[in-house]
């Protein structure tokens, strides 16, 4: 048997259930581009031979978008497997996670033996940072907990021996300006990990990438296998940062969908939104029921959410969705309407 990894989207475990709605994963709601889906049919003759070992030209047309320096940039199967290259290159050493977060920083520390510190998400100015590098998730995932860049940049000044491992997964996902890109040239002691997977609606490529100085990346690099992005995703990461602008999401549309949908929720009897800037978002349930609702959601409405319950700092009080159309919305609404606690 694998690792019950606990992940939001968890669509895999359900064979026989069509799906009206999925609030389970954080990613574009609308689905991938159509022009970049046309495009990778044209090349799917590609899998016929190796990609690129280290995704040379992806990493060039990467850095040109970013404005970044060469060899600033380090192209992985996901961001996930960033966390496990980084961990991976720090093994032995100590690791500050802030809860409740992703899981896979917390996983990936494990394998590589470091020494873990938890502290709470909502406290991190206030921490005094002892351990070799931290992660911070900006926006939090789950609950969107945003640290500006001042924020940030005032941890980077006042403990310059701690690598701050800044996740940007779901940056464009918050109606705030938070992306801390601009202080990679700054300072050696961050690394800022970006996912193009949840933007662009294709997790199932598996496409992210590490940002940081030179040094840092290659010797983040060193830990890395051949081939380890494979032929698609590179294709899809040269069509998306080559057509940046014109495949980039109508998010202003997006945010207005999710403040009606967190209106509406708060408006029924015994569930509260969490406060966030985020498209995804905590609900908080009068009673801890969270196992139940799911299930009831996935057997009587065919409708998907998180179970938040196994996100340490959080219990059985709390779900997570990320907003959907109008439409699909609605159907969840009309099905919390009919929960009754």
């Amino acid at each position: 048997m694998g690792v019950d990894y606990g992940h939001g989207d968890d669509l895999h475990k359900y064979h026989t259930t069509e799906f009206k709605a999925n609030f389970s994963s954080n990613v574009w709601y609308k689905g991938a581009p159509k022009s970049l889906k046309n495009y990778l049919a044209k090349k799917v003759e590609g899998i016929e031979n190796y990609p690129a070992p280290n995704a040379e030209e992806s990493t060039k047309i990467i850095e040109k978008h970013h404005k970044t320096e060469p060899n600033s940039i380090l192209i992985t199967n996901g961001a996930t497997e960033a966390f496990y290259l980084i961990t991976n290159t720090f093994h032995g050493t100590s690791v500050t996670i802030c809860n409740p977060t992703f899981s896979e920083y917390e996983l990936a520390s494990r394998v590589n033996k470091l020494t873990i510190e938890y502290i709470d998400r909502k406290a991190i100015l206030g921490h005094i940072f002892t351990t070799k590098i931290a992660f911070i998730c900006n926006p939090n995932n789950p609950d969107g907990t945003e640290t500006t860049p001042e924020e940030i940049e005032q941890l980077i000044l006042k403990f310059p021996e701690t690598i701050f491992i800044i996740d940007e997964a779901y940056i464009e996902f918050s109606s705030s300006s938070i992306s801390c890109i601009s202080l990679l040239k700054k300072y050696k002691n961050i690394i800022v990990i970006k996912s193009v997977t949840k933007l662009f609606c294709i997790p199932g490529l598996r496409l992210g990438y590490v940002i940081s100085n030179p040094k840092l990346i290659k010797k983040i690099g060193n830990h890395k296998m051949p081939w380890n992005v494979n032929s698609l995703a590179l294709y899809a990461a040269n069509f998306i940062f080559n057509n940046y602008k014109s495949l980039y999401p109508d998010f202003k549309t997006y945010f207005t969908l999710t403040s009606n949908l967190k209106k509406s929720i708060n408006n029924l009897n015994g569930f509260s939104v969490l406060p966030t800037n985020t498209t995804y978002f905590l609900i908080r349930l009068d009673k801890p029921v969270a196992k139940e609702l799911k299930l009831h959601l996935v057997n009587q409405h065919q409708l998907l959410v998180r179970n938040a319950a196994n996100f340490n700092n959080l219990d059985e009080h709390y779900i997570r969705v990320a907003t959907q159309t109008s439409e699909k919305n609605q159907l969840l609404l009309n099905a919390l309407q009919q929960w009754t606690f």
